[in-house]
């Protein structure tokens, strides 16, 4: 009886042992769990910190695209602006040359006289051509010093003025215009107060290449030229026609 009793001791004695070897086990099983829990959960953390990186990385990555992009527009937009400045240039250029073309191809005419420094031009009692016998300019040489004659040397559309002047009183002060043997303008004035007097006029006239433009005294006026040209006769070609 009493060595079965021992052998009852002994083998509870086994058993608790044998509990306090699987509670040690079993602590170390939670401690290496809690462990490796702590552990997935910094893995864990990292992944999402990793996942944190990559979606910023991702959208820098879709800013830097559309940085990219827009770059590539800027680009092309410079580009395309430049094609139509030269495109532009180009096409001023070749104005600028046809238009060098048209005017060299233009006749170019154009006159500015005066009257002799002779003093006083008239009165007389018939009507009196005026030659205008100082000649400023003469391009295309349309005037004629000798006969006061401005003659179109080509069909076109001319424009002419001229001044008439005079300070002695009692006199008429004026001239006509002739287009050919038409009167095309007749101007003057009564001077009464012995100070100086101008007639001055312009006129438009569509010529064709050999008409003639002159100018004549009416009989009973007069004119006084200094050497200052008060009384003048030009004219120029606006356009050929």
């Amino acid at each position: 009886m009493e060595n079965r009793m021992t052998a009852s001791q002994g083998q509870v004695e086994e058993l608790k042992r044998e509990v306090v070897d699987q509670r040690v086990q079993l602590s170390v099983t939670q401690t290496q769990l809690q462990f490796y829990k702590d552990q997935l959960s910094v893995t864990q953390s990292q992944v999402e910190e990793m996942r944190r990186e990559t979606t910023a990385q991702a959208a820098d990555l879709v800013t830097l695209k559309v940085r990219l992009t827009a770059s590539e527009g800027e680009v092309k937009d410079l580009q395309t602006e430049n094609l139509a400045q030269e495109a532009r240039q180009s096409l001023s250029e070749r104005h600028v040359e046809e238009l060098k073309a048209e005017n060299e191809g233009r006749p170019k005419v154009a006159f500015y006289t005066a009257l002799t420094d002779s003093g006083a031009v008239g009165p007389y009692r018939t009507d009196t051509p005026l030659v205008y016998s100082k000649v400023f300019t003469n391009i295309g040489n349309p005037y004629s010093p000798v006969t006061g004659v401005s003659t179109a040397p080509v069909r076109g559309v001319n424009c002419f003025r001229f001044i008439a002047a005079d300070i002695r009183s009692s006199g008429n002060i004026g001239v006509n215009m002739y287009k050919n043997d038409l009167l095309i303008m007749g101007n003057g004035v009564y001077n009464t107060d012995s100070h100086a007097k101008l007639v001055a006029n312009a006129v438009t006239l569509e010529l064709e290449q050999g008409d003639m433009i002159r100018m004549r005294l009416p009989s009973g006026f007069g004119l006084l030229h200094y050497p200052h040209n008060y009384s003048t006769f030009s004219g120029f070609l606006l356009f050929p026609m």
